[in-house]
């Protein structure tokens, strides 16, 4: 069982990193919202290893009435539900923790629940209750991940408002996203890493892989937390790390302007992009700077991508 410690201070510009050894080892930094606090996660895992999580976090209330429980904190990681009132395990889908023991739900919440051998469509629970179809992707490891966005012909309308990107849009058999709702739901209660797949029209294919992915509660503006980074198509993603979510009928990002109606998107904008993996599908080199589907490291801001798959597991 990991052994946590968790401070709290008082304050509005935080550290904002996942996974590293000190504070020493985190030079990002995160504007929290005015009732939230700085936040340091200390754990030891089984393997014996020491790490601290840095960000902005509400105060914890605890409440009597819990919802459906889904399952027990993982071994060997650190928790992302902290212990609550009487340092019960069980959390529920809030991640309040309950006192009261009850049967965790044997439905699969994401792909790895499957143990699947072949990529393809299926059926999993991120609530318990109803069912999603998604799409669930098995590398040549034996690994298998979760999609939460596939893009790869343009057939789908990716400008969207809050409401679509909240509950999801689109066929798991198709281009989709699948809402941030179940993003923060599997996200939620363990470690996660993510893996954007990407594609030119070249037929090259690049990746950048993150560590550590969580997104937070909708309250919360679906403040995105990316650990780190590892790839070949370079890390793009260093400012939209610790930022809340933007569409064009709901604006969280920091520039005075509307990032996401500026560049005809959806995503984590600080102010304003280097990654529009939500933008206009453009296909391929184009003069409508930042407006496609953009990773700035590989191609720059004037070269939309022919697909990109983001994918997520446990580990």
């Amino acid at each position: 069982m990991d052994v946590l410690q968790v401070t709290m201070y008082g304050g509005h510009k935080c550290l904002s990193c996942t996974a590293v050894e000190s504070a020493n080892d985190c030079n990002h930094q995160m504007q929290c919202d005015e009732n939230e606090l700085c936040y340091m996660h200390h754990y030891i895992s089984e393997s014996g290893s020491s790490g601290f999580d840095y960000g902005c976090a509400t105060q914890q209330v605890c409440s009597q009435s819990i919802g459906t429980i889904f399952g027990r904190r993982s071994e060997g990681h650190h928790a992302k539900c902290t212990l609550c009132c009487d340092d019960s395990m069980f959390c529920n889908a809030d991640l309040n923790c309950s006192s009261t023991p009850q049967t965790p739900s044997i439905l699969p919440r994401e792909c790895a629940d499957l143990k699947l051998s072949n990529s393809g469509v299926h059926t999993i629970y991120p609530y318990g209750e109803p069912s999603k179809p998604m799409y669930c992707f098995v590398d040549d490891k034996g690994h298998i991940w979760t999609a939460i966005q596939r893009r790869f012909d343009g057939s789908v309308n990716f400008y969207r408002g809050w409401h679509d990107y909240k509950n999801g849009f689109g066929q798991a058999s198709g281009e989709h996203w699948i809402g941030n709702d179940i993003i923060h739901a599997i996200t939620a209660d363990s470690n996660y890493a993510l893996i954007v797949l990407m594609t030119d029209y070249n037929n090259v294919t690049k990746y950048a892989e993150y560590l550590s992915f969580h997104v937070d509660t909708e309250e919360n503006g679906y403040r995105l937390m990316l650990g780190k980074y590892t790839g070949n198509a370079g890390d793009s993603m260093i400012i939209h790390n610790g930022q809340k979510f933007s569409t064009y009928d709901k604006d969280n990002d920091v520039y005075p302007g509307n990032c996401a109606q500026i560049y005809k998107g959806a995503w984590w904008y600080s102010s304003c992009v280097d990654v529009n993996l939500n933008g206009l599908y453009l296909r391929g080199p184009n003069s409508q700077s930042a407006l496609g589907v953009i990773w700035l490291k590989w191609h720059g801001y004037d070269y939309s991508l022919k697909t990109t798959t983001m994918m997520i597991r446990k580990y």
